[in-house]
């Protein structure tokens, strides 16, 4: 069957954009076939050759469903196997949101051929790529923001991890999708037997990843002080138990009894809410931790609900103890899971459909770092490591990055890993070592240049411990922030409309 036959308008197109999407999956950890992130874009892209912007819409749509059904499938185990939602309702919820997360890739088809419909070099290498790269943006902050998968994510072990210190994930997004244009430009010229025009391609594709390599080499941050061991404690209190008023002293002998030998270690940390009393409740218990960590010089850190004052609401936090001081409150809330969106018209609807549903209110300041010793730390709280921009910070001080989490509720699925790489990609940005402290895993000391150094097995009680050394300076990523992006993003769109105008009046 002729190529011609997959790219015509149709079920089979439909259904191989379908299919792309799927495959698309392995791009992102914990396969990390990072080939497969340049490849099925491009074969996305083919498939929109030629069509309606509304045929576009579609294939984009199902490329999307592929994609976000295959890695963000374990929503419906929160939903359903700790949220307690029927298999029905847990299924709506889970089918709504990866439709709506499914739009993002339509809409980049729809914009595509609606206003760059000529086959050339401005759709392919300007317009497309540019397109993608605002859409994912978008994607991370609209109704809260959700930047998970993004494709960038996907050259984590690739050595266009290079770049991500100077580009950051969003940058990697447009060098994959340039890759993915050099690739069907090869492709052309292969099935035309023009071997002379394969040159070109052949030798950007060479220099992108020479360089890409290249860069990986640079440090951009220096070594601060003494390398300082830290003890990353994983409970793996099973979540159906865990906010158990019953399990409450459970837990916290659980936790006690695996940091007793490591009082020795610089910094302990325990993950998410890994105590579930209020820090007003648990005052004594705090008080006993406080003089232990004291009497060793340790600093002690542990996420731990915090009340608002006069209220009846908490707050997601994380203290520090012991030879350090500050304290973090989550800003980023997890909607439907942490907080109910439009409280007043939804509330009486999920309390009729007995969904139970967290009652946190998130932070509104933005807090001085934690300070272990001498050490710099800034914290974040579960998938707060996914938004790029809220973990960039120009204070060149910070030594080390860090965020706790709970992944249990996603159970034995791919989101832990998903998580941990998305942390990769964070301390890739910064340059900074990050410590990823979770209940049941993964837990992982992750290096300077996102690499994991040490990691826990997932789903054991068990106790990391590692050296680290800390840094501080900035990378070029920290200094330029997302606005050089997307001034070049909008640049590129307005010099491939320019472009299509050109090639329409000839």
């Amino acid at each position: 069957m002729k190529i011609n036959a997959f790219l015509a308008p149709g079920r089979l197109g439909n259904l191989v954009a379908l299919l792309a999407g799927i495959l698309m999956i392995v791009a992102f950890a914990p396969c990390g076939f990072f080939v497969a992130g340049i490849i099925m874009p491009a074969i996305l892209f083919m498939l929109w050759q030629s069509l309606t912007p509304q045929k576009a819409f579609l294939r984009g749509w199902l490329f999307g469903l592929g994609l976000f059904g295959t890695g963000v499938y374990w929503v419906f185990i929160s939903i359903h196997t700790y949220g307690n939602a029927s298999v029905f309702l847990a299924s709506f919820f889970t089918v709504s949101l990866i439709s709506i997360l499914a739009l993002f890739p339509a809409l980049t088809g729809w914009f595509l051929n609606r206003y760059f419909p000529i086959a050339d070099r401005s759709r392919l290498f300007y317009a497309f790529p540019a397109l993608w790269v605002l859409f994912e943006w978008i994607r991370s902050w609209i109704f809260t923001g959700f930047p998970w998968l993004l494709l960038g994510d996907t050259q984590i072990h690739s050595p266009l991890k290079g770049y991500a210190p100077i580009v950051s994930v969003y940058g990697l997004s447009f060098l994959v999708l340039l890759n993915s244009g050099l690739l069907i430009e090869l492709g052309v010229a292969l099935s035309k037997k023009q071997i002379k025009k394969t040159a070109v391609p052949v030798l950007i594709l060479l220099v992108i990843w020479v360089a890409g390599a290249g860069l990986a080499r640079i440090a951009w941050t220096h070594p601060v002080g003494s390398p300082v061991k830290v003890s990353l404690v994983q409970g793996n209190i099973p979540q159906e138990t865990k906010w158990s008023f019953d399990n409450v002293q459970t837990s916290l002998d659980t936790y006690s009894r695996l940091t007793r030998p490591h009082w020795d270690s610089d910094i302990i940390i325990w993950p998410e809410s890994a105590i579930t009393l209020s820090i007003q409740d648990a005052e004594d218990f705090l008080n006993t931790i406080v003089l232990t960590a004291r009497k060793h010089h340790t600093t002690f850190i542990t996420g731990i609900p915090v009340q608002a004052p006069f209220s009846q609401s908490y707050y997601n936090a994380v203290i520090t103890l012991g030879n350090g001081y500050g304290y973090y409150f989550k800003r980023r809330l997890v909607p439907f899971g942490e907080y109910t969106p439009f409280r007043e018209w939804l509330s009486k609807l999920l309390d009729g459909l007995k969904i139970p549903m967290s009652d946190f209110i998130p932070g509104t300041q933005k807090t001085p770092p934690l300070v272990a010793g001498n050490i710099h730390i800034a914290p974040f709280i579960c998938y707060e490591i996914a938004f790029p921009e809220m973990v960039l910070s120009r204070d060149k001080n910070i030594n080390l990055l860090l965020t706790i989490s709970n992944d249990a509720w996603f159970g034995h699925s791919i989101a832990q890993a998903e998580h941990l790489a998305m942390a990769e990609m964070r301390a890739a940005e910064n340059r900074r070592p990050l410590l990823f402290v979770s209940n049941n895993g993964i837990t992982a000391v992750i290096d300077a240049k996102g690499n994991v150094h040490a990691a826990a097995p997932p789903y054991v009680a068990t106790v990391l411990t590692d050296t680290v050394q800390p840094v501080e300076g900035l990378t070029p990523w920290q200094r330029m922030g997302m606005d050089p992006i997307l001034f070049l993003m909008v640049m590129l769109i307005i010099y491939a409309i320019r472009e299509q105008r050109h090639l329409k009046r000839k």
